[in-house]
């Protein structure tokens, strides 16, 4: 499974977990692992995109004859 489908799902997750009918103790579990979760894939997903961006040519090296003048 992707990443992006899977942090898609764990929002439908969090998203639904309010109406399954879960005793609140166990959602004070179930809550901030999911969210969690979210971070953890979105940080991933953030971090290969990144990494996998093609990085901008250096700038040429300016071979200017003239310099500026020394003002006095």
């Amino acid at each position: 499974m992707s990443r992006a489908r899977t942090l898609i799902l764990l929002g439908v997750l969090v998203a639904l977990a309010p109406f399954l009918g879960l005793p609140m103790w166990l959602l004070m579990w179930v809550l901030p692992i999911l969210g969690l979760m979210i971070l953890l894939t979105g940080l991933s997903l953030r971090t290969r995109r990144v990494r996998e961006e093609p990085q901008p040519p250096a700038p040429a090296p300016s071979f200017d004859i003239h310099e500026p003048t020394q003002s006095q």
